[in-house]
């Protein structure tokens, strides 16, 4: 029945254009999420540079899949771009200097399967692909990550970047979302790339089976750590600490591809009518 209906779904989804860029590239190469997608001033630690911010078309949340890896290598790789409110670090020393992570609903149940995350707070120096905690993972207060990497990757320039928002090649209309603080003070794009493929892997191990075309959703954070989610969420209005699940509380980005197609929730009805066939069908069997 599953396998069916994610057939159905991927058939049915709109064609969109698939955009691919490198890590450093301008966010018009990049996939957007759109709307408004995260509040405003809203990170649970009084630190701006750690709040995510987007809205309209100056987007707060990215991805990208690109078919072929750095130097035409032909491993694709995927990654997310975050928007952050503000630079890092200090004047003489601008740099991010937290966690931002990404969580994958991969079989769309309510629960994060995977995420990829960069982790540069304290010492740390730590970009890869972690499991999620031993709780339930439906909800912000039931969302950990393993503090084991199951995948560690040396960074580089080829997976990861970190600049200035520069509206005039990334679109959108504004380098800065919350005006009045500092003149100078531009919002910063935190991004990030991974081989697909050990995605890919790693879900196999979970019994879940994805390629580039599969539904994916999203979870987006910041965190001071590299275990938990307790800076900002993407999306959401606060709520670090919210016991509601992640799709009651908006938390997951729209249903999507990897490669960044849309993909429309499935309709109530088509469920209904596919579960009538299916216990028809039974019936018959039966007789």
């Amino acid at each position: 029945m599953k396998t069916h209906l994610i057939a159905c779904v991927i058939a049915c989804a709109s064609q969109g254009h698939v955009l691919s860029a490198t890590v450093s590239a301008p966010s018009t190469q990049w996939t957007p999420l759109v709307g408004n997608y995260d509040h405003l001033v809203d990170q649970q630690t009084g630190i701006p540079d750690g709040d995510i911010v987007g809205q309209g078309t100056d987007y707060g949340f990215l991805v990208t899949y690109n078919s072929a890896g750095p130097g035409g290598s032909p491993v694709p790789t995927f990654g997310f771009r975050l928007r952050l409110d503000a630079p890092g670090g200090n004047a003489n020393d601008i740099r991010f200097n937290r966690a931002a992570w990404l969580g994958i609903d991969a079989d769309l149940n309510g629960s994060i399967d995977v995420f990829l995350g960069v982790d540069m707070s304290g010492s740390a120096n730590l970009l890869g692909i972690y499991s999620p905690g031993t709780g339930a993972n439906t909800s912000p207060s039931t969302t950990s990550i393993s503090s084991t990497a199951y995948l560690n990757y040396t960074i580089g320039n080829e997976n990861y970047n970190y600049r200035p928002v520069d509206y005039l090649t990334d679109g959108g209309t504004s380098n800065d979302l919350t005006p009045g603080k500092k003149d100078d003070d531009p919002d910063y794009y935190v991004s990030v790339l991974v081989p697909f493929e050990d995605v890919v892997e790693f879900l196999g191990g979970k019994n879940i089976t994805i390629n580039e075309s599969s539904p994916l959703r999203y979870v987006s954070a910041t965190a001071t750590q590299n275990n938990s989610l307790n800076q900002d969420l993407g999306g959401v209005q606060g709520g670090v600490n919210s016991t509601t699940t992640w799709t009651e509380l908006g938390g997951f980005s729209p249903i999507m591809t990897a490669t960044g197609t849309a993909i429309p929730e499935p309709k109530t009805e088509w469920l209904g009518a596919l579960g009538f066939l299916l216990l028809l069908r039974r019936r018959r069997a039966a007789a």
